[in-house]
């Protein structure tokens, strides 16, 4: 007979404002999609409010994994031939529309490297240039990076135009200053 389990005695939350967890229960979430904001309607339940919009609201029920016994079995030709007709039409087709208009604008990556990365390459480039070994074993190489992963860093640190342009500026200013003096 297993030996019993002693039972923990639930204890009150003095310190949690009641009042304050029952209004955030009811508050509405916030959509960010504006599209979906615009077209919600306040006196329809979520599930037709989404049909309305040509939305699923279950992906389970609209992208149905067959299960195996329905794969397996064989299938008169005139049941595989005929797709089922949508029930209904949405309502309001533009916020789809809308949807995918704004998923297909292009963005512009804005990848930035850290200050401290950034700072590193920098020291590593100025220092020994493309020598990739003598960069791992400069004494600013803290996490011990290896010459194959310091080359990939250097490579990222080139393929970000606004870091890069600043650090090639700042190189020439410098070149030009030392000619001068």
């Amino acid at each position: 007979m297993p030996r019993g389990v002693k039972k923990q005695n639930k204890k009150y939350g003095y310190n949690v404002n009641r009042r304050k967890q029952w209004k955030k229960a009811r508050k509405m979430p916030t959509v960010k999609c504006e599209q979906l904001k615009n077209a919600w309607d306040q006196h329809k339940s979520v599930h037709q409010n989404l049909m309305d919009m040509g939305v699923a609201s279950d992906p389970n029920k609209v992208l149905r994994i067959p299960k195996v016994h329905e794969v397996m079995a064989p299938q008169p030709i005139e049941k595989m031939d005929v797709d089922k007709p949508d029930k209904s039409k949405p309502l309001k087709p533009h916020v789809i529309d809308e949807m995918m208009q704004e998923a297909n604008l292009p963005y512009a990556k804005r990848m930035k490297l850290s200050d401290p990365m950034v700072k590193y390459c920098i020291h590593l480039m100025d220092k020994y240039g493309e020598d990739y070994k003598a960069m791992a074993r400069d004494k600013k190489n803290y996490y011990q990076d290896t010459p194959k992963q310091i080359k990939k860093k250097i490579a990222l640190f080139k393929q970000m135009p606004e870091q890069y342009k600043k650090y090639l500026e700042d190189k020439k200013q410098r070149e030009e200053e030392s000619q001068m003096s």
